[in-house]
């Protein structure tokens, strides 16, 4: 056990030189899902977020993608989103609305079986903010470039109960280019909740999500978050 003590001791040292804030949030999400021909498909999804202590909005988000599957393994798309991101902090009073533009690329490898699948998802992304006065409280015409960053996710579907379905998935988030080099990890999610079909077409997953985010001073954002997503497939 030696060795494990040897590795823990540096990591745990490196989190005490820096701040963890702890937040609770809801995320609610809305994917509508309309195929084109066997081989094509698009997705769009509309979100927002806020947090619970104190009830404050966070984040809207929406995001819309093209699909081509290649068999009934790989899946790779393009796309982008725009996030109308206030304050990291629910306690600041202004709370303007800051639009971010992310345009996306992703590669998805599924295996498994009807009963029990994993999905590798991996994606890369360019994110882009607009400007603001010095006070933020007003927006400029400027678009700047913030970083790129590359995701990947691991994620498992079990049966559990009739027709529902455990949902377990952890995703790596990583920056690059950014401003501070230092900032390299941006965040580190793990989900567990249970996927519920409602119709032959609509589904809900509702569940845990835990996200431990990195700021770009170093200090970090330790979250608890109900995660509530609605999943449209269009006939």
């Amino acid at each position: 056990m030696k060795w494990f003590f040897f590795y823990l001791v540096p990591i745990f040292g490196l989190f005490a030189q820096h701040k963890i804030e702890h937040q609770s949030q809801v995320w609610y999400g809305y994917y509508l899902t309309y195929p084109i021909n066997n081989q094509w498909f698009v997705q769009g999804e509309v979100h927002t977020r806020h947090f619970a202590d104190p009830l404050v909005h966070h984040q809207n988000a929406f995001r819309a993608h093209v699909h081509h599957t290649f068999g009934e393994n790989w899946d790779v798309s393009a796309g982008t989103a725009i996030f109308l991101n206030t304050p990291n902090d629910p306690r600041i009073s202004t709370r303007l609305a800051i639009p971010e533009y992310r345009p996306h690329v992703d590669v998805v490898y599924r295996h498994g079986s009807t009963a029990f699948r994993i999905d590798h998802r991996f994606r890369s992304e360019m994110r882009f903010n607009r400007g603001t006065d010095l006070a933020r409280t007003k927006l400029s015409e400027d678009v700047n470039f913030s970083n790129y960053r590359f995701r990947y996710r691991f994620q498992a579907f079990f049966p559990l109960v009739k027709h529902i379905q455990g949902k377990v998935n952890t995703e790596i988030l990583l920056n690059v280019g950014q401003e501070n080099p230092a900032n390299v990890l941006d965040q580190h999610r793990m989900f567990a909740g249970l996927s519920i079909p409602i119709r032959d077409n609509l589904t809900m997953d509702v569940g845990y999500l835990h996200a431990f985010q990195q700021r770009p001073n170093l200090n970090y954002y330790d979250r608890s978050i109900l995660s509530l997503m609605v999943y449209h497939q269009m006939n």
